[in-house]
């Protein structure tokens, strides 16, 4: 099968994909204030039912609590209507509002490569496309729907506790004006992208988020070397980078090199992310994440 066909301008040369120059292509909204940057901020996430209970329900009241009150968030739920409440929280049916996820699970559920499950029975989840395309369609949908009532955009995973006040500024810090999108860089491998900013105003927004959500659309994600979000995310960001269509900005770029670089950047002054099962089960974050410095 032809490669350079099949994902929509994707090049194999060299063995460095490469894209095309050429390639290109009704939400609740709530106008915030303009913040002390000047730009309108808002949030987005996802999570099923049982998310919602384990660490879903936390994050919504931990955000609702500790976030500028002019920044909103807009969830997409898969099998669940939180209760919660407030004039800044936008809740979406994820199925509903984005059938092409809905479309993209039915044709890949029976499938077990494509849910992650190896040859010999074991689990890798750098392969679950299934699980991670929640995360994606969520995003690109929403980013896309969004651009006239704000700024900029942040992703965050919905495993993530809030525990102090974040002041207006931080956004300024992790998402510096000049830059489409910012990012936990981990050195070279994939970044952690429990966190991650895009410019919705940027004139290459369209065309990356566009990109990104017709690899699921088409199918042609599957001609990749990984299939989860951090890897896709990371490959496109470099490749739009290498051909000078944005600048972006590593907010763990002078944070020594961790596997959970979001705790020892900026962000873990306010947040925790609670990534894998034991962290969840935990509450909170290991002693061991945390980068020891020469203060301590």
């Amino acid at each position: 099968m032809d490669v350079s066909r099949v994902v929509m301008g994707l090049a194999v040369v060299s063995g460095i994909w490469l894209f095309d120059r050429n390639h290109h292509n009704g939400l609740n909204t709530y106008m915030a204030e303009k913040l002390s940057s000047g730009r309108t901020i808002a949030a987005v996430t996802t999570f099923h039912a049982a998310g919602y209970a384990q660490y879903g329900k936390r994050f919504l009241e931990t955000f609702d609590a500790h976030w500028p009150v002019d920044v909103t968030l807009h969830i997409y739920c898969e099998d669940i209507t939180p209760v919660e409440t407030s004039p800044r929280i936008f809740k979406y049916n994820l199925l509903a509002q984005i059938p092409q996820l809905a479309a993209f699970k039915a044709r890949h559920k029976n499938i077990e490569a494509h849910n992650g499950i190896c040859e010999d029975g074991e689990y890798e989840y750098r392969m679950d496309a299934v699980r991670f395309a929640h995360k994606v369609f969520a995003l690109s949908h929403c980013a896309l729907a969004i651009k006239k009532d704000a700024d900029v955009l942040f992703w965050i995973d919905a495993d993530t506790v809030t525990f102090k006040n974040i002041p207006v500024g931080l956004f300024d810090q992790v998402m510096p004006d000049g830059c489409y999108t910012s990012y936990l860089g981990r050195g070279k491998t994939y970044p952690e992208c429990g966190f991650v900013g895009y410019d919705l105003n940027h004139p290459a927004h369209d065309e990356f988020m566009t990109f990104w959500r017709q690899l699921y659309l088409d199918d042609s994600l599957f001609e990749l070397p990984e299939w989860h979000d951090g890897f896709v995310y990371d490959l496109i960001r470099r490749t739009f980078e290498d051909q000078g269509k944005f600048k972006s900005h590593d907010i763990a770029a002078n944070v020594q090199l961790s596997g959970h670089p979001f705790v020892n950047s900026v962000l873990g002054n306010f947040m925790d992310h609670l990534k894998g099962d034991k962290r969840k089960e935990a509450g909170e974050s290991f002693a061991e994440d945390f980068i020891k410095t020469t203060a301590d």
